[in-house]
């Protein structure tokens, strides 16, 4: 996978794995992650392919039984695409030994191949038939994804029939700001600033500001888990000490500690989203945006510049920003001169 669509699709996989799962095959039940890279060398009629990556290969269990989930996102037509599926799905019945369900995920509208695949002989008779399935986003219902109650399908809002409309992009932030899960918003508003790219500037503005909003209540509202382990040692801590000035002591060392860490931790993520971005994107700025980022340690300037990434119409008007963002960084250090003169 190696456009910045599917690397969204597959980071937010990541983190519903079972909601995905259960949207192409209802009833079954996510496992774990299983290995979707095929090796072919030692395969003679197949040596020159050398090695495959198919885009999510899960073992999950249906009626109790193991079955293999192959998804592939795409963002563009592919006229061999049923033939992919087909040669993943037989690797991945080779490799476990059990039955594999196919399904290509469109995330914009092109031209998408009919399921089944079939092959005949000149006389009609068949060879074979492979079925998959074929889920276009574009298609879909908003309705359909509020309604199934799975926060992980909720980030693909934007991609539905009424995907922009900015009322859905509010219910999108209002229902995963009231589960907690910043983790999916964050990937929810990248998705809508690539499904916005080519909408009018003053709906990419709209979207900024939403996304700048979310910054803002982050810090606040996130509880992680090594938050809460930093907070248990500085309570026992305080008890071990028997005093209640060493339990307030621990407290607020506990407090602080864990703000740092959360800190610390969403800088990363939102560097690590930045620099997939902007490879993914335009790679030819990936030096000055990894130069440009380490400077930064204020996550909504960060937020900002993920979302300046997905609606940058091209290549200069990215690094304008990024030129932009490295010269404000360096008038703050001088006092905000500029310069100085010796």
């Amino acid at each position: 996978m190696g456009t910045t669509w599917d690397l969204a699709l597959k980071r937010l996989f990541e983190l519903a794995a079972q909601d995905f799962v259960e949207l192409v095959l209802p009833e079954a039940h996510y496992e774990r992650d299983a290995s979707s890279e095929f090796v072919l060398a030692d395969i003679p009629l197949l040596r020159e392919l050398g090695a495959l990556r198919a885009d999510v290969v899960s073992a999950c269990k249906l009626a109790g039984k193991p079955v293999i989930v192959h998804l592939e996102f795409q963002s563009s037509s592919d006229s061999r695409m049923a033939e992919r599926l087909l040669l993943y799905n037989v690797l991945a019945d080779q490799r476990y030994r059990c039955p594999v369900w196919s399904c290509v995920v469109y995330l914009r509208r092109c031209a998408a191949p009919l399921t089944p695949y079939q092959r005949e002989l000149p006389n009609k008779r068949k060879v074979h038939e492979f079925h998959f399935l074929v889920l276009k986003l574009w298609d879909m219902p908003a309705t359909e994804l509020l309604q199934s109650q799975r926060w992980g399908m909720l980030p693909l809002l934007p991609l539905t029939r009424e995907g922009q409309r900015r009322e859905l992009i509010v219910e999108m932030r209002q229902r995963l700001e009231q589960a907690g899960r910043y983790d999916l918003l964050a990937i929810g508003f990248l998705i809508a600033a690539l499904a916005w790219a080519g909408a009018p500037a003053s709906e990419r503005q709209w979207l900024k500001e939403q996304f700048s909003m979310l910054a803002d209540f982050i810090q606040e509202l996130k509880q992680t888990d090594i938050y809460q382990m930093i907070l248990e040692e500085g309570l026992k801590e305080g008890r071990e000490k028997g005093l209640k000035e060493g339990r307030e002591k621990g407290l607020k060392e506990g407090r602080r500690e864990g703000r740092r860490q959360e800190r610390a931790e969403r800088l990363n993520e939102l560097r690590r989203m930045l620099m997939t971005l902007v490879s993914a994107r335009f790679p030819e700025l990936s030096g000055l945006a990894k130069e440009v980022a380490a400077s930064i340690d204020e996550p909504a300037t960060l937020t900002d510049l993920v979302v300046s990434v997905g609606l940058a119409q091209d290549g200069e008007q990215l690094r304008l920003r990024l030129l932009e963002q490295a010269t404000g960084h360096t008038r703050q250090l001088n006092g905000g001169t500029g310069s100085h003169e010796h």
